[in-house]
């Protein structure tokens, strides 16, 4: 029997005079119903965990999960049951003053309504057994709760195996925050290109995706049927081993936008194989591909962006043979059609990443016009998906050398293989590279050659590569420096050996005046769990002076933490503002944490290092691979990535694409978000003398 907890239990932790927290209001009973609320809320506290809270008699009852919640029926998750709260707690957000219980910052991570299977109710609780189907946005379907023999109040929580469940490694699903809660739509109205272009474009805020020729077609499953719709006519019936497959979609209600596609005797697609199976004449194989998410259970899912749309698409689809789902290239048009004018396809469609689903003709629809190369060989359609982007890059002002050189000898990866990758991300690191001069790192015969660091622009640079003369004491004259505006630049310096490449903080014409202010967390011999502690502590401290941060891994083996600056602010103040925050942290969590940069002074601490923050030094962007092995990559992070689990190690040059195309540009909405420095340090003060 667990030991009851109660709604004074909760008052008595808190003093409503400073919290933010509601108090209690006496219980209703009369909101339980068969259809109850739960919300999670995301509470970065000491320890980052979630808090599962269930309505039940009028109150919230509470659970702690520290890890969060995973759809793989395999992977058990401790849930601690805490407090009651009051059923106000449901729509409360915010941050909860240090010095107050939960100190930190609350916000909800999910919410709806639930039922409860097992014949004894709520009374589960008390027994220590529930099994609960979930009615969220990011959580669905049944999930068991089991109170385990060996600890007071300590559960067990996991999936049930049923429609929802996945591996762990598979995708989780797209913010679906913008959904709107809606009724069953009789029929959608297909969104189409407003035009055509001849000339493919690379833009980052874009997707770009093959296209396909065949029949448009929406997929509506409910637990009624199924249908594939084409106009009004649903052809479904006639192709059983599609229709076998769309029981698995991991949805009770869902309607799919895609094409409907038959192939030929050459495994290519044809509107004529398509007609002459619709009409039974042959008895070939057709495939559904669906590339959006138009509804979701009971979400109408049009006024989300496309990017969360096609997240939550990939998470309802299992690998399948007969419905697949269309993969895209962010940001890099240029590339796909590349890929597709080798492989002899003529089609492609540019979609903008943040656009919801307007029916009709659409601005954020381009349909682009692919010119197959003469010598293309025609592939079929399978071999055209599975051929990726991997190409050799492709510039005309710069001359590649070595491409087969292998810079990573563990993977065999090689510089033609970098080189590849940057011409990929290229539209997404630009931006993080553009009017600030940069440095270079480099590695002429691979990870374990002979490598060199190169501050000096070389003589030898063509003349349209941009260079910035700036005065240098130690060698009494103005030294030319590298700046790296555009693509051309981007892979003559990656051809020159550098491997990752090293900007300033500031930019043109104004470098006295940094646009970020860092703080580099390095964790030498710490563990890297609490790095993500340390990080998580920066967050707390920059949300109580209401500055924004994005978060970012090195790379190598710490974090990043980006604050965009308005200009105007001298490295010297924004260098005392970091130190400022650095030394809050230390005074905070100095058994974790520390600013002395002497190794032997760290014992195992994280070293936040601010230092950074002065005029010539440099620190990586986002999207460089590091000259490390398993050549990894510096990945843009949510800041509710940041648990015990991560990995830095994950992100590297052959995946960060993939997770660009599911994610877009994380660091992307702080370009609009330069902040003021001033009010901040006189919070950060203020913060310090509540303290």
């Amino acid at each position: 029997m667990p030991k009851k907890k109660s709604i004074e239990d909760y008052r008595a932790k808190r003093d409503f005079t400073r919290t933010p927290e509601p108090a209690p209001a006496p219980p209703n009973e009369a909101t339980d119903s068969k259809h109850r609320v739960f919300v999670i809320h995301r509470h970065d506290a000491r320890r980052l965990h979630y808090d599962l809270r269930l309505s039940m008699e009028g109150v919230l009852r509470s659970w702690a999960v520290p890890k969060g919640f995973s759809y793989d029926p395999a992977e058990k998750r401790l849930a601690v049951r805490t407090e009651d709260h009051p059923a106000e707690y449901e729509d409360f957000s915010g941050v909860i003053p240090r010095g107050e219980y939960g100190a930190g910052t609350m916000t909800i991570w999910d919410r709806g309504t639930y039922t409860i299977r097992n014949e004894d109710g709520i009374e589960g609780v008390d027994a220590g057994k529930l099994e609960i189907i979930f009615y969220g946005r990011r959580l669905r379907g049944e999930w068991h709760m089991v109170l385990t023999k060996a600890e007071e109040n300590v559960w067990l929580l996991f999936k049930a195996r049923d429609l929802y469940a996945r591996a762990a490694e598979e995708a989780l699903g797209g913010d679906l925050s913008t959904a709107l809660d809606a009724t069953w739509p009789k029929s959608v109205r297909a969104i189409v290109p407003d035009r055509r272009l001849n000339e493919p474009f690379s833009d980052p805020d874009w997707i770009f995706e093959m296209s396909f020729v065949g029949k448009r077609a929406f997929l509506r499953k409910r637990p009624e049927g199924v249908e594939l719709r084409i106009g009004r006519k649903d052809v479904l019936p006639l192709f059983d081993d599609l229709a076998r497959e769309c029981t698995k979609i991991r949805a009770e209600h869902a309607i799919l936008d895609g094409m409907l596609v038959a192939l030929d005797e050459h495994g290519r697609p044809s509107e004529e194989a398509l007609e002459l199976r619709i009409r039974g004449e042959t008895i070939s194989s057709v495939q559904f591909y669906a590339f959006d998410l138009v509804y979701y259970e009971e979400f109408d899912l049009r006024p989300v962006p496309l990017i969360e749309r096609k997240s939550q698409l990939a998470s309802i689809l299992p690998e399948l043979r007969f419905l697949q789902y269309v993969d895209h290239v962010p940001g890099n048009g240029r590339q796909l059609a590349d890929v597709l004018a080798q492989s002899g396809l003529t089609g492609m469609i540019a979609k903008e990443s943040g656009s919801p689903y307007s029916g009709g003709k659409s601005k954020s629809w381009i349909e682009l016009t692919v010119q197959p190369e003469s010598a293309a060989k025609k592939k079929s359609l399978s071999k055209a998906l599975a051929t990726g982007i991997r190409l050799k890059p492709k510039d005309e002002r710069v001359k590649f050398t070595n491409l087969k050189k292998v810079y990573w000898p563990d993977e065999g990866w090689t510089k033609g293989d970098l080189l590849g990758y940057y011409e990929q991300i290229a539209d997404f690191i630009l931006p993080y590279l553009v009017e600030r001069p940069v440095h270079l790192y480099r590695f002429p015969n691979g990870i374990e050659g002979k490598s060199f660091y190169q501050h000096e622009a070389p003589p030898h640079l063509p003349d349209w590569f941009a260079t910035e003369p700036i005065d240098s004491e130690s060698k009494g004259r103005a030294v030319p420096h590298m700046v790296c505006n555009d693509r051309s630049s981007l892979l003559y310096l990656i051809n020159l050996g550098s491997i990752d490449l090293h900007p300033w903080l500031s930019r043109r014409p104004d470098l006295d005046s940094p646009t970020w202010a860092v703080l580099d967390l390095d964790p030498k011999d710490a563990p890297f769990a609490d790095v993500v502690r340390v990080a998580r502590a920066i967050k707390k401290v920059l949300d109580a002076i209401q500055l924004t941060a994005g978060l970012k891994t090195s790379g190598s083996t710490g974090l990043h933490v980006f604050v965009p600056l308005n200009p105007g602010y001298s490295y010297a103040q924004v260098r005392m503002f970091c130190e400022g925050i650095a030394r809050v942290i230390v005074k905070e969590h100095g058994d974790i944490a520390t600013v002395e940069r002497a190794m032997k002074s760290r014992k195992s601490r994280v070293y936040v290092d601010f230092g950074q923050n002065r005029q010539g030094q440099t620190v990586v962007p986002p999207y460089v691979v590091r000259p490390v092995p398993g050549a990894t990559a510096s990945a843009p992070l949510h800041w509710e990535e940041l648990e015990g689990n991560l990995d830095p190690s994950l992100f590297h040059l052959r995946n960060l694409p993939q997770r660009i195309a599911r994610m877009g540009d994380l660091f992307r909405p702080l370009f609009d978000q330069g902040q003021d420095l001033m009010p901040a340090i006189a919070r950060l003060e203020q913060y310090i003398r509540s303290g």
